[in-house]
């Protein structure tokens, strides 16, 4: 299992987390999801077939594209 903390400057409040999470949550592979709105960073636990690519990927589909 890999885990991967991604920084995410346009998180402005909890609907962005929980709106981030929701997503993320629905691969396969993603086993925890933690956002934190007052530092802007979200945390994921994953493994295959996950990789951070399509964990990335699903975060710029839903316009909130992590700080690279």
């Amino acid at each position: 299992m890999s885990t991967k903390t991604y920084f995410i400057p346009n998180i402005s409040c909890a609907h962005c987390v929980m709106h981030i999470t929701k997503r993320l949550n629905e691969i396969d592979g993603v086993e925890n999801v933690e956002g934190d709105g007052t530092t802007k960073e979200v945390t994921v636990e994953f493994s295959e077939p996950a990789s951070e690519e399509v964990i990335v990927a699903a975060l710029e589909e839903i316009n909130y594209p992590p700080r690279r």
